[in-house]
């Protein structure tokens, strides 16, 4: 009998240890995926950030500004992006 329990353990033991693996392989690509989606988001925001502060002191505002202005400005369109909402 205590034989019998041993095995049922050890079964369950590795039943579990199986259906632990597909969810590690799932969690790394998934990191992956969003990794690569912020880095695309990180891209997008330097670039209109660029831009912006580029265009703000071209036009004779101070850097304080510009940059206060830039960051709030690309953010909204970060998030509108991430969001898929159109802000025109």
């Amino acid at each position: 009998m205590a034989n019998k329990m041993i095995a049922m353990l050890l079964m369950c033991t590795l039943v579990v240890a199986a259906l632990q693996l597909p969810a590690a392989a799932t969690a790394a690509t998934d990191a992956d995926i969003v990794e690569v989606a912020e880095a695309k988001f990180d891209a997008k925001f330097r670039s209109c950030y660029r831009h912006c502060e580029k265009e703000c002191i071209d036009n004779g505002s101070s850097q304080s500004f510009c940059e206060v202005k830039c960051d709030e400005d690309c953010g909204d369109k970060e998030v509108a992006d991430k969001l898929h909402l159109d802000l025109n």
